[in-house]
């Protein structure tokens, strides 16, 4: 007996060592097939908003997102996402084909080094081999935002090697995503330690993130010297967070999204919804229904303007190939696909009509003028006869 389960134990270990897993090699991540993948993703509330998060998750890969990262909490500030919320969203992330970056919320800010290398790797520790069995879409984000103070030296460098090393000897395989320090916005500390964090880890299969807000996003000097900085380092990186404003300040989040397009960046929008305050205009869609077809102005931007998930958006282990299609600029419907997915025709060929700008029917008018009310409180205008 004590010999089968030890040839048991052995025969699972090698299954996660032999099965598909992400990977970084060099400044680029790989999903399990080979295929280089690039960030298209979403920022979701779980933590605040954990009954909304299944129709989330499915909402955005509706819209060609192909990844999310979902706020958990270990308890210490938020009441804690425990074992068995996890491997729900894991298992709805993977049915919607969507990488899942997890990462832990409640240490936003703080410069106690312990909280990372005791607190938070405690609840890694605790559903280890939940996200050792999901090496194939599961990124392990340390902790959000930690180490809010700038100018701080090393400790940002000190306590991310000793957590990274930590991990690796508990036994935990995934990427690890590491946020840069002062609220993910400062440059220094991420561009002089990234590559020592980065050796620390045995696997060397580590994604560094900037957060662009206010002060990382302030102009196109500051937020092209911080990119390129941590560029030329050779790591591999992406911007985790970023919104169009951030405390009374305008963030260049178009210069972001185009040197995203341009280098091979991957990006995370924050955030689906549920943003309170002075945040509200970061919901990419309405609070009221966190539904697809009720996309805010920021939302539309993210999904649909220059550089945004629908143009740039591939999913893992598709091959590289686009995970969105050619979609039509009107919502004509010419024809209806065996899914019952509705098909137009422009510019001599087939397209498919976006039914979270076009609803379900075929009949949109071209101006907002209404001339009738429906009985369920629909508006209705009359053109070209009808």
């Amino acid at each position: 007996m004590r010999i089968a389960t030890i040839i048991l134990v052995s025969l699972l270990s090698l299954s996660f060592i032999e099965g598909k897993s992400l990977k970084v090699k060099g400044s680029k991540l790989y999903d399990g097939d080979g295929n280089e993948f690039i960030f298209r993703g979403i920022n979701i509330a779980h933590a605040w908003f954990p009954d909304k998060t299944q129709f989330s998750i499915n909402e955005v890969a509706a819209l060609g997102a192909n990844s999310v990262r979902i706020v958990l909490a270990c308890g210490s500030t938020y009441p804690k996402t425990f074992y068995a919320e996890v491997k729900q969203i894991i298992k709805w992330s993977r049915n919607a084909g969507l990488i899942c970056v997890l990462e832990v919320h409640d240490f936003t800010g703080s410069d106690n080094p312990y909280d990372i290398t005791g607190t938070t790797l405690n609840y890694w520790k605790e559903i280890k081999d939940l996200v050792n069995s999901n090496l194939d879409y599961v990124v392990v984000n340390i902790a959000n935002e930690w180490q809010g103070t700038w100018n701080k030296g090393s400790l940002w460098g000190d306590t991310y090697v000793k957590a990274v090393q930590a991990l690796r000897e508990y036994g935990i395989k995934n990427v690890i995503m590491i946020d840069a320090s002062g609220y993910a916005q400062e440059t220094g500390p991420v561009i002089k330690d990234a590559k020592r964090v980065l050796n620390a880890d045995p696997d060397k299969n580590v994604v560094f993130s900037y957060h662009v807000y206010s002060a990382l996003g302030k102009d196109d000097n500051t937020l092209l010297g911080g990119f390129n900085g941590l560029k030329n380092t050779g790591v591999c990186w992406i911007a985790g967070e970023f919104g169009f404003w951030q405390n009374g300040g305008d963030v260049v989040y178009k210069t972001l999204m185009n040197y995203c397009k341009v280098n091979g960046i991957g990006w995370i929008a924050w955030s689906w919804s549920g943003n309170s305050g002075i945040d509200t205009c970061l919901d990419l869609t309405s609070s009221n229904t966190f539904s697809r077809n009720d996309l805010t102005t920021w939302g539309k931007e993210i999904f649909y303007g220059d550089g945004g998930i629908k143009s740039t958006s591939k999913k893992a282990y598709s091959g590289g190939s686009s995970s969105s299609v050619n979609y039509c600029s009107s919502c004509e419907v010419t024809s209806t696909g065996d899914d019952g997915s509705k098909w137009g025709y422009e510019n001599g060929k087939s397209c498919k009509i976006d039914t979270s700008k076009c609803g379900s029917s075929n009949s949109y008018c071209s101006s907002c003028e209404v001339t009738s009310t429906g009985d369920d409180g629909s508006k209705w205008g009359y053109e070209n006869g009808k």
